[in-house]
């Protein structure tokens, strides 16, 4: 069967993943309550699982860092010192993890898995919960949409660069929003809406992830040259567990399509993650008008 092959090693990595997130609360249990009994070093473990999951299968020019970004109200290009004017020197909240392009954009910062750097380089934002619940969810879309704005920036030609995939990926579901899966992804989109008000379809997240359970997954436009003004979402059910590897090559597929765009590198995208042919998407969730693509 064409992929499947890909779609079983990922389902495998899934697996894996979910697995090792409980190592550190079945060695260092809390008395009191599930999960692990320093619950700030129980978070910076399982966002170092994605961030090794990313730096095992990214290209080695992308690097998963934690930190932040940084926007310099500087000249950009050669000679630009107009395309700023008017902005002041901006920064990003912390952020979990910034997916970024090492090899050919400087860094401000680094030092182990943390930066500061500006915002021409970051391929992917991401946002990493042990569970995801409901009361968590504005706030971490807000903080995306707040870092992809910092990184609208041009390109050689002038146009806009793509900007980075977003994504707040969970290892399990909290959200208990009416119990089944159609009014739980439902209740996520129209948090959404209600979340965002923003310029353009960019700055919309891309994926909200919940590894045992579902993704909820922002569709890229049919034509970047006759946009529709329309951020369309659909959703995924992958409770079963041969299902699981969605997750993954979700948010692995969103970094490679930004990564491999054509207004930030010429090469061709490799075939690389894999899914079921005819195996659609179970719901289409709706669609927010915006203004433009990027």
């Amino acid at each position: 069967m064409k992929g499947e092959r890909v779609r079983q090693f990922f389902n495998s990595e899934t697996k894996a993943l979910l697995a090792l997130y409980k190592n550190i609360e079945t060695l260092i249990p809390s008395s009191k309550k599930a999960g692990a009994a320093h619950v700030a070093e129980e978070g910076r473990y399982i966002e170092s699982i994605i961030r090794h999951f990313l730096n095992k299968h990214l290209p080695n020019d992308l690097k998963a860092f934690s930190g932040f970004i940084l926007r310099p109200a500087t000249k950009t290009g050669n000679h630009d010192r107009t395309r700023r004017r008017g902005e002041t020197d901006k920064h990003s909240k912390q952020l979990d993890i910034i997916v970024y392009d090492h090899k050919n954009y400087p860094v401000f910062e680094s030092f182990e898995e943390f930066a500061i750097v500006p915002p021409e380089g970051v391929v992917g934002i991401v946002s990493v919960k042990k569970n995801l619940y409901e009361a968590q969810i504005k706030n971490e879309l807000i903080s995306l949409s707040e870092a992809a704005e910092l990184c609208h920036v041009k390109c050689h030609n002038g146009q806009f660069m793509r900007g980075p995939s977003t994504c707040l990926v969970a290892f399990s579901n909290k959200v208990k929003i009416n119990s089944s899966f159609k009014k739980r992804v439902g209740w996520i989109f129209e948090k959404i809406k209600s979340s965002h008000n923003e310029k353009y379809f960019d700055q919309y997240v891309g994926q909200i992830i919940a590894l045992n359970a579902f993704t909820v997954f922002k569709k890229r436009p049919n034509s970047e040259e006759n946009f529709n003004k329309k951020v369309e979402y659909i959703a995924f059910n992958h409770s079963m567990e041969e299902e699981y590897h969605f997750g993954l090559q979700f948010l692995l597929s969103g970094i490679l399509a930004a990564y491999y765009h054509e207004s930030r590198k010429p090469e061709l995208r490799p075939g690389f993650t894999s899914f079921k042919k005819g195996r659609g998407h179970d719901i289409v969730l709706g669609h927010i008008t915006t203004k433009k693509l990027r």
